[in-house]
């Protein structure tokens, strides 16, 4: 698949197109989650891919797909350049709202969202992506239409040849991860709210400080300081959109004992203030 320059955002933000030619080694620069659905797709090179508490070697032909709010992130994988192609999407773009519900539950609802296809589903899935693209660039009359059209049919061929394990399987084996920073992951994410510290960590799982931050940036192309917060801002996000207590109630109960700070961090991950942040989300839902 050869890929065009393209980088397109609709004016609802319901769906982004974007695609990249990455010379030498390259790590996504910070945390990211998002509120968007999300289909990556390597056309060359080789990456990790770390999802929720896990990560992933992933080669030319596979598809990651995220879920709205999954923490995620892209590292090098020892090889230089490498070619990507990113889809983010809502349920909203798609024209008859609930007629996808099924194809989303069945892709989405999966542990983990990484997907192989057979060398025929491979090319069937480049050329529509391919077509999308040119949607993108010409931008002739109906070409929204088009590109929901096309999406709808690359999302329902993933999922019809992902439900009998072939020829699009998920990938249920992981690239390596050292045990011990796979359960340092899962205790960041069951006990976020706590006071936690690197040396209180490194102290708990009887591992040295050092050997700690450099494990566990290795293998999950984080800090740990990095990784907490984006953790705890996360589940701030949710209690701002789901809930109606104060922020300084959520910064604590997200594990933020100064507001200012929490200010200041959600703000660095999220670009908005807390009430910044819940007043979009109202103004969106009305």
């Amino acid at each position: 698949m050869k890929l065009i320059n393209c980088d397109y955002s609709n004016q609802n933000d319901s769906f982004a197109l974007s695609t990249r030619h990455v010379a030498g080694y390259s790590t996504m620069p910070s945390s990211h989650f998002h509120d968007t659905y999300e289909l990556y797709y390597l056309v060359s090179g080789k990456r990790y891919y770390f999802i929720e508490d896990r990560t992933f070697e992933i080669n030319p032909g596979d598809i990651v797909l995220i879920k709205s709010y999954d923490l995620h992130k892209t590292t090098d994988a020892g090889r230089p350049d490498h070619e990507r192609l990113l889809f983010n999407f809502t349920k909203n773009f798609f024209p008859v709202s609930g007629l996808m519900d099924e194809v989303f539950a069945h892709l989405f609802d999966q542990r983990h969202g990484v997907f192989t296809f057979s060398p025929t589903g491979q090319q069937y899935l480049e050329e529509l992506f391919s077509k999308m693209i040119l949607e993108v660039k010409n931008q002739s009359i109906g070409f929204e239409a088009a590109l929901q059209a096309l999406l709808t049919q690359a999302l329902i061929y993933m999922a019809r040849h992902s439900e009998y394990g072939a020829p699009g399987i998920p990938k249920t084996h992981p690239s390596p991860m050292h045990e011990k920073i796979l359960d340092i992951v899962q205790y960041i994410n069951a006990r976020y709210m706590d006071p936690l510290t690197l040396d209180f960590i490194s102290d708990y799982f009887y591992i040295s400080p050092y050997y700690f931050s450099r494990s566990f940036k290795q293998s999950t192309g984080f800090t740990f300081i990095e990784y907490l917060n984006s953790v705890r801002i996360r589940e701030a996000q949710r209690l701002l959109r789901d809930t109606n207590r104060q922020v300084i109630q959520i910064a604590d109960a997200v594990g933020f004992n100064n507001l200012s700070h929490f200010g200041r961090v959600f703000k660095s991950i999220t670009k908005f203030t807390p009430l910044q942040y819940r007043q979009i989300y109202k103004q969106t839902q009305k």
